[in-house]
């Protein structure tokens, strides 16, 4: 969670890009742009999709920043509701269900050993196989939250839903998780 000096940095970024700042605009795609990636790629399994439909993200930003202030929404959940919007988008055209692939963070991490890593992509790819069996709401609450580390009353935006209901839907989802990995 961004603290209020950070966001009052980031409001004055987001004022300079509206302004034409393409300097402004390219602090706010560097801070970005890896998470709206792993957002999309979690959900279209295929890298080259997932890195079209986040360059078709920042464009849709780029043309659309003189609106982002009257919808009321922090810039980080303006982007992701962007993202869910174009990932939805891209199954439409393609009339196919949007899977969900492993949310293992695409940066290199040297601070674990082979055999921790292992063990690490292991366990991540069993939780994300018994996402599967989540709802689909259950399953953007949780990766919005926990591996996007959104708070709750950004999650609610992005996804359109009120803050009761995303807590409501985290909870059910993770207490299915538990149940599973009981199993």
């Amino acid at each position: 969670m961004p603290n209020t000096k950070q966001l009052l940095r980031e409001d004055q970024i987001v004022s300079e890009a509206i302004n034409g700042g393409e300097q402004a605009f390219a602090v706010l795609y560097d801070t970005y742009v890896e998470s709206i990636f792993r957002f999309i790629y979690i959900r279209v399994e295929d890298q080259q999709t997932a890195e079209d439909i986040t360059s078709g993200v920042f464009l849709r930003a780029w043309e659309k920043l003189g609106k982002y202030q009257q919808r009321g929404l922090p810039f980080r959940a303006w982007l992701f509701r962007i993202a869910r919007n174009a990932v939805i988008d891209h199954y439409r055209t393609r009339k196919e269900v949007a899977p969900l692939e492993a949310a293992i963070n695409t940066t290199d991490n040297n601070t674990h050993s082979v055999s921790e890593g292992v063990a690490l992509k292991l366990e991540a790819e069993k939780i994300l196989k018994l996402m599967h069996h989540l709802t689909e709401d259950q399953r953007n609450v949780l990766t919005l939250k926990l591996v996007h580390g959104l708070d709750t009353e950004e999650v609610a935006k992005v996804l359109g839903k009120r803050q009761g209901a995303v807590r409501a839907l985290q909870m059910r989802g993770l207490q299915t998780l538990a149940k599973l990995m009981e199993i």
